[in-house]
């Protein structure tokens, strides 16, 4: 399944979550920092189970946005390739790279600009 739908609605859309409703992009990567400066640990704490279940959370959420704006008929906001995705070291990269105001977007906008630059249409 592809996210350019999905992604193209989370960008025009400009959607934001309570401040409670979503990690930021910066507190991601702040909890993300240790454990990639220690990947060997990294699997025994507990922040990579809050940190996954938010990636995966915001990766349901730009497919159900895509769905709806495919459905919708309005146009991606990313082309990912068929065959194509974004890992997870892909995904931090990105995720660093974004400016301070948008390090302060809740993570699934964040990783939606990430992908929508990786995968332009």
């Amino acid at each position: 399944m592809s996210f350019k739908p999905l992604i193209a609605f989370v960008l025009a859309a400009g959607v934001a979550l309570p401040a409670n409703a979503a990690m930021t992009v910066d507190s991601f990567l702040a909890k993300a920092a240790p454990l990639r400066a220690n990947p060997l640990l990294a699997l025994m704490s507990p922040d990579y189970t809050t940190l996954k279940a938010e990636a995966d959370a915001a990766t349901r959420q730009l497919k159900a946005d895509g769905v709806a704006r495919r459905t919708a008929g309005k146009p991606p906001i990313a082309c990912i390739p068929e065959g194509q995705s974004v890992g997870i070291m892909d995904m931090l990269a990105g995720l660093d790279a974004l400016s301070p105001t948008d390090k302060k977007l809740p993570l699934k906008d964040g990783y939606a600009r990430v992908i929508a630059k990786k995968y332009p249409c």
